[in-house]
């Protein structure tokens, strides 16, 4: 578990996060050390007394210990305020995510440290030069200290937002990551995308769309960059691009629990952003994906009569199924022509309306009297089962809608065999 959490620790990401946190502090104190060195020099004294200097720094080392109690506090309170409108996950996000935090707490300490050694060590200098060096120092970093106060508190208050979080939580997910956590059969707990969901969910139910549109486009932009900047075995890439899709379409199926369709549509948009990605390394898994997730929000839709995202479902299906035709995916095709089915026995099992039942009849035919021009055999097999139990699973309904479609369902099962 430790040897897990250092090498999370030391992604490329968090390293070029902390890197350019600490290089900005950097030329901070440069920026500040130069300014109040110019201003004591134009302004003030060449020197110090001595006494006036134990003062200074005394009071320096307690507004300084004050003022890191304070930070430590902002912190937990961004922190609370994070976990409970989100997820208790913040809590690890933030404290890994959080590099201003312990550069701040090692800045406050080094320079309390330093003072107190400057104030014990007054009398016994050497030199008056020493003493003096030491003194003008030490009022430097009592200015610097003072002044990285602000960019502490913007990146605060920035890391509150919720599309901060998001991109946050976004940088854990990498390919080794997702691989290895799907490897050890983690815990949902230990999801990495989870705490992306919580974000979004919580949004959405709070009415943020605006939240839940930036957590989607997050999770599409970071799973076309894993797709196409990472060299990735065939076996890695089934594994990412599965856990990618099975996630979005549980949170497309959520919102059609909401009867947010809206929402739904951004999903399904999202998942055609990352389908469309992963077919240019990948085709068949893409196709294979695609069905899935698209046969989940299908399926989900009938359940709720969604008729708009049924049609919109069942279109894109009929696409990926001519896509796998035409480009020799014989198997594909068949889990196309399967999953089109399968939300067609759920439409018919909750009597929606008959049109849409009529367009999964008539694309199923379609796709298989395709395949048996192109002799597929395996897709052709599957088209001419999947029309002959959607007509069983309609025999039994009176209504003449019904009737008329198990009726068509047969023909075009006779017009696929003789084919």
């Amino acid at each position: 578990m430790l040897s897990k959490a250092i090498r999370e620790d030391l992604s490329f990401d968090i390293l070029k996060l902390w890197l350019s946190r600490i290089v900005f502090y950097l030329f901070l104190f440069l920026f500040a050390y130069g300014i109040s060195s110019y201003l004591v020099l134009q302004f003030g004294s060449p020197s110090y007394d001595v006494a006036s200097a134990r003062y200074m720094i005394s009071a320096l080392i307690q507004s300084e210990a004050a003022i890191m109690a304070i930070i430590v506090t902002l912190s937990l309170v961004a922190v609370e305020m994070a976990s409970s409108s989100y997820s208790v996950r913040m809590i690890d996000l933030l404290k890994s995510y959080n590099p201003d935090f312990w550069i701040l707490m090692i800045i406050y300490i080094l320079s309390m440290t330093y003072s107190l050694f400057v104030l014990k060590s007054l009398p016994g200098f050497g030199n008056s030069f020493d003493t003096q060096f030491h003194i003008s120092f030490v009022f430097h970093t009592g200015v610097y200290s003072f002044l990285i106060l602000f960019p502490y508190l913007f990146r605060t208050l920035r890391m509150l937002r919720p599309s901060t979080l998001l991109k946050m939580q976004a940088m854990k997910l990498t390919a080794k990551s997702i691989t290895t956590d799907v490897r050890s059969s983690a815990t949902r707990e230990k999801d990495l995308m989870q705490a992306i969901v919580d974000i979004i969910s919580t949004s959405f139910l709070n009415h943020d769309f605006e939240t839940t549109m930036n957590g989607l486009n997050i999770i599409a932009l970071r799973a076309k960059d894993i797709l196409t900047q990472e060299v990735l075995e065939s076996t890695d890439r089934k594994i990412v691009a599965n856990y990618i899709f099975s996630r979005m379409a549980r949170f497309g199926k959520f919102t059609l629990k909401h009867n947010e369709e809206d929402a739904t549509f951004i999903v399904i948009e999202k998942l055609e952003l990352i389908w469309d990605e992963l077919y240019k390394s990948d085709p068949a898994e893409s196709i294979l994906q695609a069905s899935s997730s698209l046969e989940q929000i299908g399926k989900a839709a009938a359940d709720i009569d969604q008729k708009d995202v049924l049609h919109t479902v069942v279109n894109y299906l009929y696409d990926q199924g001519q896509m796998a035709i035409y480009g020799g995916y014989d198997g594909e095709t068949s889990r196309v022509i399967d999953s089109l089915a399968s939300v067609g026995m759920s439409c018919v099992e909750k009597r929606t309306d008959p049109l849409i039942v009529e367009n999964i009849i008539r694309n199923i035919g379609r796709l298989g009297i395709n395949s048996s021009e192109l002799d597929r055999t395996a897709s052709v097999s599957q088209s001419m089962e999947s029309l002959e139990a959607l007509k069983n699973s309609m025999e039994l309904i009176g209504t003449p809608d019904y009737q008329r479609l198990c009726k068509k369902a047969g023909d075009l099962a006779m017009s696929v065999d003789r084919n």
